[in-house]
């Protein structure tokens, strides 16, 4: 019997996304991500796997500031999410892109809103389905990033967290 997430919760079995085999669930042990300051207000960041990025605020060239890397994994997982649905229908080398643009209440200094855009196709290649099969494929690729998506499940529900400051 297949039954919705919040229904599943409340009988105690496992959401479709905390099952074992669930794309986008091999992220869950996150120990190895790290900062290093490597000056004022900017640093690296790393994780167990050799990836590095830069970080730091807007006058940094080269440099992601955090909130932009918020809005960027908002945007990755939307498109990680939706990739089996596009691979399924349109085939393994079906391009697809996304943008994302926020809005950030500056008094308050918390993002207000995220909206993100995925383009699927090229000029070049363009994506040859009907009205009916597009709408078709917007709409199980929706409900794929709605059901798998981590970065927009957390984002929507809050995440609590703490902070520990310790000596070296």
């Amino acid at each position: 019997m297949d039954l919705p997430p919040s229904h599943r919760k409340r009988l105690g079995a496992p959401t479709w996304h905390e099952a074992a085999d669930a794309p986008g669930c091999d992220d869950v042990d996150m120990a190895d991500l790290h900062v290093e300051r490597t000056g004022v207000r900017q640093g690296v960041a790393t994780n167990g796997r050799g990836a590095e990025l830069r970080y730091g605020p807007v006058e940094v060239d080269g440099s992601f500031t955090p909130g932009e890397l918020l809005a960027l994994a908002l945007a990755a997982c939307n498109l990680m999410s939706a990739d089996h649905a596009l691979v399924r229908r349109l085939g393994e080398d079906v391009r697809a892109s996304g943008s994302v643009t926020t809005v950030k209440d500056v008094s308050a200094n918390t993002y207000v809103d995220a909206a993100v855009e995925l383009t699927v196709g090229s000029a070049e290649a363009g994506v040859d389905l009907d009205d009916e099969a597009w709408a078709n494929l917007r709409d199980v690729a929706g409900r794929a990033i709605a059901q798998s998506c981590t970065v927009g499940r957390t984002l929507e529900h809050g995440l609590p967290h703490t902070l520990t400051v310790r000596r070296a």
